[in-house]
C-alpha cells in the first residue's frame, strides 16, 4: 500500500524534525537563573537593546507576578517583532524565556541569539559590579581611578520602569541618571538646576521642577486609568523626589548618584559644572548621549 507508506514517511520525518528542533530551542532556555527580580529585569532589558529592538511596552517582574517586554527591530526583509517573559521565584532564582513573535522558523536562532546577549550582558554588569564593590574597598592611595568624574545617562521610553513604579514617557517626562564620583581631596560644589541638556538644535534644557514633573506624570497616568485608580498627586511627588538628585556639594571620597527629570525630547548630550569650594575653580563636564 504506497500510500500508507507515504504518510507513514512523513509522519516520522515530522516527528524526527520535532526531536531534532527541541533540544536546539531547550538548550537556549534560561530557567532558574541566580538573579533576582531587579536582576532579571535590568538584564532582558538591555539585552533586548543590546539586540537592535526598541521597547514598547514592558511590565517588570516582581516574586507576586510575572514580567513582559515587548519590543521590535526594523531588518532587511521588513519589522521583527520579540516577547520577553520574566518569572521570579520566592525562594530565589528567575526563568527568562525570548520568543520572536509569530515566527516558527528562525526561533531556535533567535533564542540563541538572545541567549548569547543575555550571558554577556550579565558577565559585564556582574563584573563592573564587582569591580566597582573592590574599587570602593581599596585605600584611597590604591584607587586606581582617581579625580573628579561625572555620567549622565539618560533613560528614555519604558526603560523608566526599571527604576521608578511610574510610566514617566507617558508624561512626557525624561529622568536622566547623574552620578558625581569624586576621588579627591577636595570638596565642590553644583548646582542641579545647572544640569542641562542639549537638543539637537543646539537648544540648552534646565531640568523641570519637581512639581511640574509631578503633574505630567500625574495627568498623563489620570489619562490611561479608569477614574479613580490613578496615582494621587502625592504620591508621583513622593516617588519622584525619593529618586531625585538633590546633592549641592560632593565631599572628598565620594560618589553621588541620582536623577534629576527633563521634558521628552532629541538630546545629543549633558553639560555639568562643579566649582572646587576652596579655589573656586570651575570644572566642566560634556557628555555625548
Amino acid at each position: 500500500m504506497p500510500g500508507l507508506h507515504l504518510r507513514f514517511s512523513a509522519c516520522c520525518v515530522a516527528a524526527l524534525l520535532a526531536a531534532g528542533c527541541a533540544f536546539p530551542v531547550r538548550q537556549f532556555d534560561l530557567q532558574d537563573r541566580p538573579y533576582d527580580c531587579k536582576q532579571a529585569n535590568r538584564y532582558a532589558y538591555f539585552t533586548l537593546r543590546a539586540m537592535g529592538f526598541s521597547l514598547v511596552g514592558l511590565e517588570p517582574a516582581t516574586v507576586d507576578h510575572p514580567g513582559a517586554m515587548h519590543g521590535y527591530r526594523k531588518t532587511e526583509t521588513g519589522t521583527e517583532t520579540a516577547s520577553v517573559a520574566i518569572t521570579c521565584h520566592k525562594s530565589g532564582g528567575a526563568d527568562i524565556t525570548a520568543s520572536q513573535d509569530g515566527a516558527f522558523l528562525g526561533q531556535t536562532e533567535f533564542k540563541r541569539g538572545f541567549y548569547m546577549s543575555f550571558t554577556g550582558v550579565a558577565s559585564q554588569e556582574e563584573g563592573q559590579a564587582a569591580e566597582a564593590q573592590t574599587e570602593a574597598a581599596r585605600p584611597f592611595e590604591e584607587k586606581k581611578q582617581k579625580g573628579l568624574q561625572v555620567w549622565l545617562r539618560p533613560v528614555p521610553g519604558v526603560g523608566s520602569k526599571l527604576d521608578f513604579n511610574l510610566d514617566l514617557d507617558a508624561g512626557g517626562v525624561l529622568p536622566v541618571l547623574v552620578t558625581v564620583s569624586n576621588v579627591t581631596t577636595r570638596t565642590y560644589k553644583m548646582d542641579p538646576d545647572d544640569v542641562v541638556l542639549i537638543a539637537n538644535d543646539g537648544t540648552r534644557v534646565a531640568p523641570l521642577t519637581l512639581r511640574d514633573a509631578a503633574q505630567r506624570v500625574t495627568g498623563a497616568a489620570g489619562k490611561e486609568r479608569t477614574r479613580g485608580s490613578a496615582p494621587s498627586l502625592a504620591a508621583v511627588t513622593q516617588e519622584l523626589e525619593s529618586h531625585l538628585f538633590t546633592a549641592r556639594t560632593v565631599p572628598a571620597k565620594q560618589r553621588l548618584s541620582g536623577y534629576l527629570y527633563y521634558p521628552v525630547a532629541a538630546y545629543a548630550k549633558g553639560r555639568a559644572v562643579l566649582e572646587d569650594t576652596v579655589s573656586e575653580e570651575a570644572e566642566g563636564f560634556v557628555v555625548e548621549f
